[in-house]
């Protein structure tokens, strides 16, 4: 039986999966999370990361496709630049970066 530190990446690994085939293989996306503990967002970070490698994820909405990891709530505070592609469940979201026009 898994122990509870290998269960967790395999569990973000499962939350990603439907997440993978909308995004580039290799690369950099940008990534929004919701606001918290700071030891729950950064682990709610690096196991997005983790989940999407070899993709770059970075902790940024400067880029053209963002990632949006919203576990424990709804992304209430997603910025003004950003606009929802598509919804993955689970606290998955697909954003993209608006025309700066």
């Amino acid at each position: 039986m898994k122990n509870l530190a290998q269960q967790i990446p395999s569990r973000s690994d499962q939350r990603f999966a439907p997440l993978k085939g909308a995004l580039p293989t290799h690369g950099a996306v940008g990534y929004v999370g919701e606001a918290g503990a700071p030891v729950d967002v950064l682990s709610d970070y690096y196991l997005t990361q983790y989940a999407l490698a070899p993709l770059v994820v970075e902790n940024s909405t400067n880029h053209p496709l963002v990632i949006g990891n919203f576990p424990r709530s709804k992304p209430s505070q997603v910025p003004d630049n950003l606009t929802m592609i598509r919804d993955f469940g689970n606290g998955v979201f697909l954003f993209a970066l608006k025309d700066s026009k």
